[in-house]
């Protein structure tokens, strides 16, 4: 069916004295009319799929209007006596408050989505929405999957699937039989989190999949839209929380996602004790050699460890170097601290004949990678190292890379070892990260 024409387009060409004008030359009915009609508001991404399908899945960002989506769609379907003859709608949140307070009586819940012509009556003790048309919503909880036993459902909406406490178990065994009466169909709206039960439900052949990302939204205001960039962008939980993208969670990773953004920091102390910029060269330097991992941390006089920049780069030996040396005094570095296990002198040489001036160490691996990074990540752990925002490539490396299936050379990690053990390792120490772990 065609769209008509786009008068939210339209009025966005307007200037605002023709807003006016064209909304004062309007009844209270015209106007209300135009108001709640969702295929005039509705972004592309927030309207049903064509075609036949069972499962709509909205990854989104955060502040895409996916909730508001949720309740707007519910309003529709129930409007459309077509799709819901019998049954009823099965309203599902991670917890019956959830339901309540985000679906149903949120600011972007159904009680403030539906037009004023099509407002339903709420019973919150009994959990049950009444259209106007008598088309039923009910309300259910993830966290107790047995109360969902039996209904049948002519439309599902569940909400902020990916934090469900068994997602898998409860959308296979006990939403899915229940999507029997006529029409039969789902939403399911996230922000994702890894997780193979929603990577399994997007796979099925009878599943839409859209994804919207919060700058998407020309709606969010200026000052949410910054907020939101300065908190998570050029991190790789960003990817997750602005864009939708569903991180994967490789087995056997030494660092995971929270590890990382649980103990953020904005920005480093100003008066760090010691800064070095640790560098692991690529061998070779050409379009398909590894990177060159080039890694500033810093320890700051509260014993605790920050990692301030990722300059890692492909490139030949004297643009490494470079930007090494720029790395070292732009972070007013002690040290550059360099593995020689395949360049051997020619590293130091190389840094030298940028400048001749810094001081350098060599360090050489004599034990496995897995070893030495492992007291590394054990301080993640423990909460005493932190992040400054816009190391997204580096974060990638270190939740991704698996000894378990390591592939490629993890320079970035690397390097941000040789940095963080050098930082708090002391020469007369017997044992790496001694007296930290």
């Amino acid at each position: 069916m065609a769209r008509p024409p786009d008068i939210a387009q339209h009025l966005g060409s307007l200037t605002p004295p023709q807003v006016r004008a064209l909304i004062g030359s309007l009844s209270h009915q015209e106007a209300m009319a135009i108001l709640s009609d969702w295929s005039q508001w509705s972004l592309p991404y927030q309207r049903l799929p064509e075609g036949d399908w069972r499962r709509w899945v909205l990854r989104a960002g955060r502040g895409t209007g996916k909730t508001y989506t949720g309740a707007r769609t519910v309003v529709e379907v129930a409007r459309d006596r077509s799709k819901i003859r019998t049954g009823e709608i099965g309203l599902i949140g991670r917890t019956y408050h959830d339901v309540r307070f985000t679906m149903v009586e949120g600011p972007s819940g159904i009680m403030h989505a539906a037009p004023y012509d099509f407002r339903p009556t709420w019973e919150p003790g009994n959990g049950v929405l009444t259209f106007p048309n008598g088309v039923r919503a009910r309300a259910y909880s993830a966290d107790r999957p047995e109360s969902i036993r039996g209904p049948n459902f002519a439309w599902v909406w569940g909400d902020e699937v990916s934090h469900w406490p068994d997602l898998d178990r409860t959308w296979w065994e006990v939403v899915e039989p229940a999507l029997r009466i006529g029409w039969a169909r789902a939403m399911l709206t996230t922000t994702p989190l890894p997780d193979e039960a929603l990577g399994k439900i997007e796979k099925m052949s009878d599943t839409v999949v859209t994804r919207a990302a919060t700058f998407d939204n020309p709606y969010l205001s200026q000052a949410i839209r910054n907020a939101l960039k300065e908190r998570f962008e050029g991190t790789r939980i960003g990817r997750q929380e602005l864009y939708g993208e569903i991180l994967e969670q490789t087995a056997g990773a030494l660092w995971t996602a929270s590890m990382i953004e649980d103990h953020r920091v904005d920005r480093a102390p100003r008066n760090l004790a010691r800064v070095v910029v640790a560098v692991d060269p690529a061998v070779t330097a050409n379009a398909d050699s590894d990177e060159t991992g080039i890694v500033v941390a810093g320890l700051g006089v509260d014993r605790q460890v920050y990692v301030l920049a990722d300059r890692s780069m492909r490139g030949a030996p004297h643009d490494w170097a470079s930007a090494a040396v720029s790395a070292y005094y732009r972070f007013g570095a002690s040290r550059i601290v360099a593995e020689v296990n395949n360049g051997g002198d020619m590293v130091e040489s190389t840094i030298r004949a940028v400048d001749d001036r810094v001081a350098y160490r060599s360090v050489r691996a004599t034990r496995g990678k897995v070893l030495r990074a492992e007291p590394v990540a054990a301080l993640y752990e423990r909460g005493k190292v932190h992040h400054v925002r816009g190391l997204g490539d580096l974060e990638n490396q270190l939740t991704t890379w698996s000894p378990i299936n390591a592939k490629g050379s993890p320079d970035r990690l690397d390097a941000l070892v040789w940095a963080i053990t050098d930082l708090v390792l002391s020469e007369k120490e017997a044992g790496p990260l001694q007296g930290y772990l």
